[in-house]
Order: structure tokens, then C-alpha cells, then sequence
């Protein structure tokens, strides 16, 4: 698979995560670049106690519009397809470690229907689950940890044919560090299972001066299972983040909170490979600014080893 994706091709395959935009005409903007809802680590690393040795292959699409500013003035819109390659690996059955790689194809359009575009690869994200939950409790029942991860400047900094870097928002990655801690509790009572996290993104800087706010992410999800094929999920997502800054100066248009609706379907093909397909709605929108964000389209396939 070449660093490069181009549109059209291999982001047909499957389904996955995120967008943002932000508007001044043709000059860097302040934006939000590292937008998300959502606790990926749910259908890499699974929600159930792991045996030691397994490892597991996924493969998430998302794709995801924003709008930013003003319409008919400094409006901007994103779209961005994101195909991520996760692969995790239970060290013992309370560690699990993972690493997850996204090819992303972004598209900008500004307000004078300027457009700039980009197709690499994005940060690097390493990650970690450990379960806490003493073996004196009943472990069939209730799980409890902590998540931690490290997202890292890995996708390469996008310029015009001048050499000028691109949009901060049209940029594949941010150019920044961002480390990641939090827990998770997960409750199973076959056929029904309870999930929920709060993991909290701090981000340094990175391209073009660029700093994300601060951002604590949650995740509310329940199950029900139909039969051992089939599964039912909704949920909520949740994202409240300070606001973006570059140069120092606040992005008046990013941060706030938002919360998704998150209804998704999983099926069971063997018992090694599981698809699943949902729908991220935005139901409460508290953000700052001029920001509009719509569904979040995601399927996936994971495959055990």
C-alpha cells in the first residue's frame, strides 16, 4: 500500500472517522484539526477480558463533513474519507497493546469555491488498555482499567506546488504530539453489555504554529444481541474541547461540546471476523463560534488471529 491514497480508490473499501474546517480566504486559518468522538479502542482491542496471544487485525472507514464561519463570507467546508489499519495485541489477559495507522483524503472548499486537497498518511496512534479489576471480583461480570495512549507527528506536512504549507485543516496530521489518558468500565450480562470511557487528548504544537485545545472525550454504549451473529449498539459520543490556538491567539471558532447519537449494527461472519456499520448524529451542540458538524458515516471489519 503506497503512503499516498488517491480519492476514489481505496477509500471505497470500507467506512470510518472525521472532518473540520475554518475560513480566511487563502491564509492559514484556525481550525479544528484533530476533531473526534468516539473510543476507538471498542472494536480494536474488544470489550472483553482477552486471553493472552490474541491478536487482531481491523480496518475502519469514516467519513465526515464540517462546515466553519460565516456562509456567503469566510465559510469554509471539509470533507474528509479516513481509512485506518489497527492491529492490536493481548501481551497477557489483562495488557493489551495497539497501533493504529489512518491513510486520509481531505478536501477544502473555501468561500470564493477555492479548493485545496490532500491524500497521505496521518499521525500514528499508539495505545494501551490494562484492566484493573482484582481477580477477587466476578470478572464475568464487571471490568474496569485505564487507556493510554500517544499520537504521534507521523504524516508528512502538506504544501502547493510553491512549496506553502496547505491549511492547517486540510493537513493529513497536525505535526503535534498528543498524549491520551483515561478508564474504562465495561458491565456483561449476556445478551445484553454496557461499555463507557473518558479519555482526555492533550495536544502540543505543531504545523504552522498550531495547538489543539485540550479535549475530554466520552463514551456511553450499550448492547444487546440478537442471536450469536448479531448485535445491536447505541450509544453516545461525547467531545468537549477548549478552544484551538495558533500563534497563541484562540481560534473564536473551534472548541465547545458536542454530543453524538450512536446507533450500530454487528455481525458475526466466523468466529474470527466481525463487520460492523454505524452512524455518529449530532443531538447536542454547544460549540463556539461558527461551527456546523454533520454525521459521522463509519463501517469496519475486525479479524482475529
Amino acid at each position: 500500500m503506497s503512503l499516498i491514497i488517491r480519492k476514489n480508490t481505496l477509500f471505497l473499501l470500507l467506512s470510518y472517522f472525521i472532518s473540520s474546517s475554518y475560513s480566511l480566504l487563502p491564509a492559514p486559518v484556525l481550525a479544528c484539526s484533530t476533531c473526534m468522538a468516539g473510543d476507538p479502542t471498542l472494536s480494536l482491542m474488544g470489550t472483553e477480558k482477552t486471553y493472552t496471544g490474541r491478536l487482531r487485525l481491523s480496518a475502519d472507514y469514516l467519513q465526515r463533513q464540517e462546515r466553519i464561519g460565516i456562509a456567503g463570507f469566510n465559510q469554509t467546508e471539509l470533507t474528509e474519507r479516513r481509512l485506518t489499519i489497527g492491529l492490536s495485541y493481548a501481551w497477557n489477559d489483562r495488557l493489551n497493546l495497539a497501533i493504529r495507522l489512518p491513510f486520509v483524503d481531505k478536501n477544502l472548499e473555501y468561500a470564493n469555491l477555492a479548493t485545496q486537497d490532500s491524500q497521505a498518511i496521518g499521525d500514528i496512534e499508539l495505545s494501551t488498555k490494562f484492566t484493573l479489576t482484582p481477580e477477587t471480583t466476578d470478572m464475568h461480570r464487571h471490568l474496569w482499567g485505564l487507556i493510554a495512549g500517544i499520537r504521534l507527528p507521523t504524516a508528512p506536512e502538506q504544501t502547493d506546488n510553491a512549496g506553502r504549507s496547505l491549511d492547517i485543516d486540510v493537513q493529513t496530521g497536525t505535526g503535534a504530539v498528543v498524549p491520551q489518558l483515561g478508564g474504562w468500565y465495561g458491565y456483561y450480562a449476556f445478551p445484553y453489555f454496557f461499555y463507557s470511557s473518558v479519555v482526555l487528548h492533550y495536544a502540543f504544537e505543531g504545523f504552522e504554529d498550531f495547538q489543539a485545545g485540550e479535549a475530554l472525550v466520552l463514551t456511553f454504549a450499550g448492547q444487546y444481541a440478537l442471536n450469536h451473529a448479531v448485535a445491536l449498539q447505541a450509544g453516545i459520543d461525547a467531545r468537549w474541547s477548549a478552544k484551538n490556538q495558533f500563534s497563541d491567539i484562540d481560534d473564536p471558532d473551534s472548541g465547545g461540546f458536542i454530543a453524538f447519537f450512536s446507533p450500530k449494527v454487528m455481525y458475526t461472519i466466523t468466529e474470527d471476523v466481525i463487520l460492523n456499520l454505524g452512524v455518529q448524529i449530532p443531538m447536542i451542540k454547544q460549540l463556539n463560534g461558527e461551527q456546523t458538524e454533520r454525521s459521522i458515516w463509519q463501517a469496519g471489519i475486525v479479524y482475529d488471529f
